[in-house]
């Protein structure tokens, strides 16, 4: 024993062997010392969280964006004043299944997914069977905003900390980290595939019946949906805001921004039986993965294109 005891100490000391640490809550102490940037995980099966900084940003598209929607505005500023944090990714097969193993939830066994050529809800899949292969790093589909609520309060409950969806005003500011453009990385749809996973030329060809789809004039290598982190991150250090899977917020569905909230807090007023998603997805074709772009389903509909990504409120 004391051989072994002497062999780690000379290991430690040429960092060669660290042994693996637990994850942990963050003290309040640590909390406090945060800055923009930073990243934290709160225990062995929580989402990795990166600290946003406070802001002010121009939430919506401007009126001469190409493909805007109506209600993608009117352009308004919206100014967050605490830093907060945001999912580094969104949350994983891994992650969710965590929560399921721990808690017994009801995903249901019905799901809106694309086969014989066309969306359609089908039963028989679920977050466990999306209609395509997946591993525990992929991000979980087949998700409704209910399920999100209930892995949020289990999150807070294993945490004791406030984790939460992202109102819509957060996610967009958090996606877009600073840039106005079209994309966090430019306006050119021939560059998307270095920056995120949409419908591209890869699903074109090894999609079945895909060659109907609109496509990105470039291949990210995945058909369906990619491992987390496969692309490259925003401003923020915030990966796979654009595409992958949609992302629920905590907002209710409003037709435009007229009367919406200037502080980064979520809408809880309109068509609360519709929630918003923001991001774009796998299938979805070019014009439909723009940063500004909303996306809408009822709260417990569960659609292969929708997933997770997580916020925690700080403290200060």
């Amino acid at each position: 024993m004391r051989a072994l005891s002497s062999l780690i100490g000379i290991l430690v000391s040429l960092e060669l062997w660290v042994p693996a640490m637990a994850q942990s809550p963050l003290s309040a102490g640590r909390e406090r010392a945060l800055k923009p940037g930073d990243t934290f995980k709160e225990c062995d099966a929580c989402p990795e969280m990166v600290v946003v900084p406070a802001g002010s940003f121009a939430m919506g598209s401007p009126n001469n964006e190409k493909a805007r929607d109506n209600n993608e505005g009117p352009q308004h500023r919206v100014t967050i004043t605490r830093s907060f944090a945001f999912g580094k990714f969104e949350v994983t097969v891994d992650q969710f299944a965590a929560f399921v193993q721990e808690t017994g939830h009801d995903t249901g066994s019905t799901c809106d997914i694309w086969q014989d050529g066309k969306w359609a809800e089908r039963s028989g899949y679920s977050w466990r069977k999306p209609g395509f292969a997946q591993s525990g790093s992929h991000p979980a589909a087949c998700l409704s905003w209910d399920d999100a609520k209930a892995y949020l309060s289990w999150l807070s409950r294993k945490t004791g900390k406030i984790y939460r969806l992202p109102a819509e005003a957060e996610w967009e500011y958090a996606a877009r980290a600073g840039i106005t453009t079209r994309f966090h990385f430019g306006d050119d749809y021939k560059d998307y595939c270095r920056h995120g996973n949409g419908a591209d030329q890869t699903a074109w060809n090894d999609v079945p019946g895909a060659k109907s789809w609109s496509v990105l004039p470039c291949s990210d290598g995945h058909p369906y949906t990619a491992l987390a982190g496969s692309f490259a991150p925003n401003g923020f250090g915030l990966y796979d805001t654009l595409g992958n899977v949609f992302e629920w917020t905590e907002d209710c569905w409003n037709d435009s921004y007229a009367g919406a909230p200037s502080d980064g807090s979520a809408w809880t007023s309109g068509d609360c039986n519709i929630r918003v998603q923001r991001g774009g997805a796998w299938g979805y074709p070019p014009d439909y993965l723009r940063t500004a772009v909303r996306g809408r389903q009822p709260h417990g509909y569960r659609y292969v294109n929708a997933g997770i990504r997580v916020v925690r409120t700080l403290t200060e």
